[in-house]
């Protein structure tokens, strides 16, 4: 018998943070251990999938289904019928709605050529459909209803019904019997494929049901551990033959730092870091709930990672609707303090549209979170399917009201396969009116402006006296009429394009053609870095939005800002824009000269004046932007309709925060003068011994 079995993505040159198909290979290392005599072959790449698909159809393909791939499966599963009417496909995940008939019959109405969906962990339940194939020679037709496991769900075509047999539940699974599929060989393909990034499973399950989360569907909750020597063996194998160039590291775990043992796998992992330089970047997710553990783990990995510090809200009745629990709120500025004593990044995430979550909560709850030195995340709820969430008694209770866009980084065409990517966003709820929403997004917009390192001393400086980043975000976009007309023209072309980028239920498209794909590829997708990218690409923006905030600052942010303030807030201000970087003029080094020690300043206690580092003299800067970043735009400057279109590519080929770099200068002393030298020396010296010792009170 021969297998197919794929975790489809779209794959892009440059694009090298895909991670590579572990879940499939889980399913064929468990598979092989009891049935040695199939073929298995395992998949990423569509194009390579499609051209075996040619050369030999399999009797099985089973693709792995989630957001990021649902609808590049739909004709690639097509793709394997008209080659073999007699393949058998398989889709699995926890995306499927399966205590909705109707969900269930839209989606296999979609998927014509469909003959099973798994859900549950997969291993078990595919050994078990590929043992029922051998007993009824290939034919899954003749598999009788009564030898269903639970997690299979079948369309028949005929009755118009989905068949499912719920009298033989599947148990959870020991993972102490599923072979490595690093260990094993199985991943080695793929670890040589310098476009996929290797991710490790130490640990399944969740223990909490978050109703806008998924994760507990396919293990009922309770955590399974992988063998802790298979784990470290595996930690090892990927330092030995990782090829990926960014050394990025993807940990599957829902609760990173939950068990305890997890400190000696994070201590595995800084190792390899620092013996063979992968990882050199982590992406996980912390324990929800953040405790002396956690802290050690996140300490460890803090040159590789940010330490997440989860919220979603500071809405305590929207806790209670989203059926999430939170540390104490109190319990935050402590953590925060003691991770920034320890040097650990921390960030928070906060999602609006939640259920019972208003404009003005959610705006509150940014700011309070803000106020307490976090820098923050903000995304909009997506509906997934298998979450309670988008069960259709929570929306019609909540009034959640949906819209759907395109997934940026999932559009392509391989070949005869075109396809996009979807995600369906709340807009209204009945506490958030469409409009609300539309606010919101504007205020997102400017946080994360001001939130970036252009403003990073403005920021600092506002923030002493009493007014965070956070709360100028939410006085500007109720500012309209105070808007310079540059400036004007740019927010009103966002609020715009984050209505028109929405799409309606019944203009979603699961079949497209390549046009469709050449037409979306040619929109500008990435809503917030697109209009940052006009921005700093556009001369005469740039002069209006330092003109807005030079009056807003003038004006007293409505009665907020003190006028004794206001030099220094000036003085940081006209530093942002010396940062800002404009590509409407020559990208050159630059020489700017300080009155004040910035970076030193920006190290300091949060308490401490930046007039203590003002130098004795004048020291001059050089400022200029990296390497690798002035190299990409004039690669994408040749290639673009315009240089806002380069910047756009530029940025969005970067990925995380460290995609600042592409807006703001790089600062580095161009000479010291010994006296500017041994006085800054000396600040530092005693301004943070003085905080020492206030902490050691504490």
């Amino acid at each position: 018998m021969l297998i197919y079995l794929a975790d489809l993505c779209y794959l892009h040159d440059w694009d090298n943070n895909q991670p590579l198909p572990l879940n499939v290979g889980y399913i064929a290392a468990y598979l092989l251990k009891s049935r040695p005599d199939v073929k298995v072959e395992i998949f990423k790449d569509p194009r390579t999938l499609t051209a075996r698909i040619a050369q030999a159809p399999p009797d099985v393909l089973a693709l792995s289904n989630y957001d990021w791939n649902a609808n590049l499966n739909i004709p690639v599963v097509q793709y394997a019928r008209r080659a073999n009417a007699a393949t058998v496909t398989v889709l699995g995940g926890p995306n499927f709605q399966a205590d909705d008939e109707a969900w269930m019959q839209d989606f296999f109405a979609h998927r014509q050529d469909l003959d099973l969906y798994i859900t549950g962990e997969g291993e078990w339940s595919f050994s078990r459909l590929i043992e029922l194939l051998a007993e009824h020679q290939g034919d899954f037709s003749k598999v009788p209803l009564s030898q269903f496991p639970a997690t299979f769900y079948r369309f028949d075509k005929a009755r118009s019904q989905v068949l499912h047999n719920s009298a033989l539940p599947v148990a959870r699974l020991d993972l102490a019997t599923v072979p490595s599929p690093y260990l094993t060989g199985l991943m080695d393909p793929f670890l040589e494929d310098p476009r996929l990034a290797p991710i490790i499973e130490t640990n399944r399950g969740c223990p909490y049901s978050c109703t806008f989360c998924c994760w507990g569907q396919a293990t009922q909750s309770k955590i399974n551990q992988f063998p802790l020597e298979a784990v470290l063996k595996e930690i090892g194998y990927l330092a030995e033959h990782c090829k990926n160039p960014t050394a990025f590291l993807y940990i599957a775990d829902g609760n990173f730092g939950i068990l305890s043992r997890d400190q000696a796998i994070a201590k595995a992992i800084k190792q390899c870091s620092d013996e063979h330089s992968i990882p050199k970047r982590v992406f996980m997710y912390f324990a929800k709930n953040t405790n002396e553990a956690v802290l050690n783990i996140a300490e460890t990995l803090k040159s590789i990672t940010s330490m997440s510090m989860s919220k979603q809200t500071m809405n305590v009745k929207v806790l209670e609707n989203i059926k999430r629990k939170n540390i104490p709120f109190e319990q935050y500025d402590v953590l925060r303090v003691e991770c920034k004593r320890r040097g650990i990044d921390t960030f928070c995430e906060l999602i609006y549209g939640l259920a019972g979550e208003s404009y003005q909560s959610y705006v509150d709850g940014v700011i309070a979170t803000v106020r307490e030195g976090q820098f923050v995340t903000m995304y909009p709820q997506i509906l997934l399917a298998g979450a309670e969430s988008n069960a259709k008694e929570y929306r019609d209770e909540h009034g959640l009201r949906t819209a759907f866009r395109v997934i940026p980084r999932y559009v392509s065409s391989y070949g005869d396969i075109h396809s996009l990517e979807y995600e369906e966003i709340v807009v209204q709820t009945n506490d958030m009116s469409r409009d609300d929403f539309y606010r919101i997004r504007l205020f997102q917009f400017l946080v994360t402006l001001l939130s970036g390192g252009t403003f990073a001393e403005f920021a600092r400086r506002l923030d002493a006296s009493g007014i965070d980043y956070a709360t100028l975000a939410s006085f500007i976009a109720q500012d309209r009429d105070n808007w310079t007309p540059q400036w004007r023209a740019l927010l009103d072309g966002f609020i715009q394009a984050c209505k028109s980028e929405l799409i309606e239920k019944d203009q979603v498209k699961h079949v497209f053609t390549a046009e469709d794909i050449k037409k979306t590829q040619a929109a500008e997708l990435w809503l917030i870095p697109f209009h940052m990218a006009k921005l700093a690409s556009t001369a005469e923006i740039v002069s209006d939005l330092k003109s807005y905030l030079t009056r807003t600052m003038e004006r007293g942010v409505g009665g907020l800002l003190k006028s004794d303030a206001l030099p220094e807030i000036k003085t940081t201000l006209d530093l942002a824009f010396e940062k800002l970087v404009c590509y409407a003029r020559p990208i050159i080094p630059k020489t700017v000269v300080h009155e004040y020690d910035f970076d030193a300043w920006l190290g300091a206690p949060d308490n401490v004046a930046l007039s203590t580092y003002r130098l004795k003299e004048p020291a001059p800067y050089r400022y200029y932007l990296d390497n690798d970043v002035a190299t990409a735009f004039e690669r994408a400057k040749a290639a673009a309709a315009d240089i806002t279109h380069a910047v756009y590519k530029v940025r969005t080929n970067i990925i995380g925060r460290l995609s600042d770099r592409v807006f703001c200068y790089q600062r580095s002393p161009m000479s010291e003068t010994a006296d500017n030298r041994e006085a800054s020396k000396a600040q530092r010296q005693e301004i943070h011994g003085a905080h020492a010792t206030t902490a050691v009170r504490s």
